[in-house]
């Protein structure tokens, strides 16, 4: 298959500063992409996206903190006035607390919400009513393993990502009919620095994930880019609706 084309296309990506969210930026941006890292935290998406820049790519930065819908209709408004149109929209801004359930503080569990499933609405929304404008774009959300298969002390973490995968269905039947894509990813394990964060911690493994995969090794953020850079491109427009497992073979695993 050729290389995917995106020369002259925009891709926004949500909590793009680092890990999978960077990783997203340069594939899209190698292919041609003009990408903005939107990034709540300043410093780090300004670094992002120079760096982006450094290599090449035509990068900006963008403050965004997804909890706040007003932010993304200034943001898509901003970017549809500075570049006509907004192509790829991924939905990629997340954190996770770890913690029993019965002693998992109530403010982590409304920020989990706010941020994962409120915020990739907030996000949808503001860019949905553009992308109907134009006939034309794909939302792309970050599900997880864990939208399928609980995990102990995750209980917001797995509840959050669950959610998303009904959000891209009902957002995909919607707006399919006037040409907008909703997809999702669901990585399994992968090397990012969070999951590197946990290792440290002590919480998990690389030997217990490695040994949990069927395919017995971690994913890199380059498999997730190159997931993201398909269901984006034309060869994947007959897909909506649909959330793409990359993990090794994770869910399908049934340990016992």
């Amino acid at each position: 298959m050729a290389e995917p084309d995106f020369g002259g296309k925009t891709v926004v990506i949500t909590g793009a500063g680092r890990g999978l969210g960077l990783a997203m930026a340069r594939r899209f941006g190698q292919a041609g992409a003009h990408v903005v890292i939107a990034e709540i935290i300043r410093e780090r998406g300004q670094s992002a996206a120079e760096t982006l820049s450094q290599e090449g790519i035509s990068a900006q930065f963008a403050p965004l903190d997804v909890r706040v819908p007003e932010q993304s209709v200034s943001l898509v408004n901003q970017i549809a006035q500075e570049r006509g149109k907004i192509d790829v929209w991924v939905n990629n801004a997340g954190l996770a607390f770890i913690a029993p359930a019965e002693s998992l503080p109530i403010k982590q569990w409304d920020e989990t919400m706010a941020v994962m499933v409120s915020g990739s609405f907030y996000c949808s929304q503001a860019v949905g009513r553009q992308m109907l404008k134009q006939g034309r774009g794909v939302i792309i959300n970050m599900g997880s393993v864990d939208s399928f298969k609980a995990i102990e002390e995750r209980v917001a973490y797995c509840t959050a990502k669950a959610a998303i995968v009904m959000l891209t269905q009902a957002l995909a039947i919607e707006w399919a009919k006037r040409g907008v894509r909703v997809v999702a990813i669901a990585p399994g394990p992968i090397r990012t620095e969070l999951v590197q964060q946990v290792f440290a911690e002590g919480k998990a493994s690389p030997e217990l994930y490695i040994r949990r995969t069927p395919l017995h090794k971690l994913g890199t953020v380059e498999d997730i880019a190159e997931a993201a850079l398909f269901l984006a491109s034309d060869e994947a427009s007959y897909i909506t609706g649909e959330t793409l497992r990359v993990d090794g073979g994770w869910v399908a695993y049934q340990l016992f």
